[in-house]
């Protein structure tokens, strides 16, 4: 809520620019005042603060909240700041207001500045992470790519898919799985083929989640005879979010499989094309017979 505080605006604002060295305590009044020009001049002082090298903490997210002001002379006042002071640093609470103001801005050019701000910020957090990926500890490693993730740095988190960590490319194979298709898509690929089972099982999983686009089938298919019984099952799920043109022979063949739990994933992967394919009824139909009760009480309930 403003307040309105003594004198007119002119004389508020001379008593602004009268104080030495504001900090936010001291143009808190300011700020709150009910006349936009006094609430502009408070954020004027405070930019002429940060120029001179004498920036109170926390004015780069008072001028960041300040775009979600009542008056476009205050916001304008405070955006242009903000683009002419890129070195100025922002919290948390600053870049939730950037967040704010890029989505539900009151005037474009504050939605435009509110963007390209963020934009920054992240191109800035980006190059920060990339540095961690040259780190020496795999666990840095590991914590910069879960930040390229959040920031949707595809390519920086793809880069990372050759690491000779396995945790770390564990977690590029899952963190590939929040991007829109194609990004990553390559890096996907190449962990889809990982010499450690564990990297290659993770990758199964985002090729699950993302639905096995085609460039990725053919590894897939390919993993359903991985010596792993695991990396099998894994491999079996995945193709039951395939395309069944692509996915039901090799689900057929899993059928069967020397592992159990092979032949239970193939039938649950199974299931949804037991009404639209012949062949899957047959083949589900023979496995009635499998030696494993569990498989057959499964086989039972998709024919059903």
């Amino acid at each position: 809520m403003t307040i309105t505080q003594g004198p007119g605006p002119l004389a508020r604002v001379l008593e602004l620019q009268r104080i030495q060295n504001p900090g936010l305590d001291d143009v808190e009044l300011y700020l709150r005042d009910t006349r936009p020009e006094v609430r502009a001049a408070a954020l004027t002082v405070l930019t002429g603060a940060v120029r001179k090298g004498n920036a109170p903490r926390g004015t780069g997210d008072t001028l960041a909240w300040a775009l979600a002001d009542e008056h476009e002379d205050v916001r304008r006042v405070a955006a242009d700041a903000l683009r002419g002071l890129p070195e100025l640093y922002l919290g948390d609470d600053g870049v939730a207001a950037l967040q704010l103001a890029a989505a539900r801005g009151r005037d474009p050019f504050v939605r435009e500045t509110a963007s390209d701000l963020l934009e920054i910020l992240a191109q800035g957090a980006a190059e920060l992470y990339a540095q961690g990926l040259q780190d020496g500890e795999p666990h840095v490693r590991i914590q910069a790519v879960l930040g390229l993730v959040a920031l949707r740095a595809a390519t920086r988190v793809a880069e990372a898919a050759d690491d000779p960590s396995r945790e770390v490319r564990v977690a590029v194979a899952e963190g590939l799985a929040r991007f829109p298709l194609p990004a990553g898509l390559a890096a996907l690929e190449a962990l889809l083929a990982d010499r450690d089972p564990v990297v290659r099982m993770a990758a199964l999983d985002t090729a699950a989640e993302i639905g096995v686009p085609a460039p990725l089938e053919g590894r897939v298919i390919t993993s359903t005879a991985h010596a792993s019984w695991q990396v099998r099952r894994r491999a079996v799920l995945a193709l039951g979010t395939a395309d069944p043109a692509v996915a039901v022979q090799p689900l057929l063949a899993a059928l069967n499989d020397r592992t159990v739990d092979v032949r239970r994933a193939a039938v649950q992967a199974l299931e949804q094309w037991a009404g639209d394919h012949p062949d899957v009824v047959t083949a589900l139909t023979e496995a009635l017979t499998d030696p494993d009760p569990g498989v057959r009480t499964q086989v039972r309930w998709a024919l059903s």
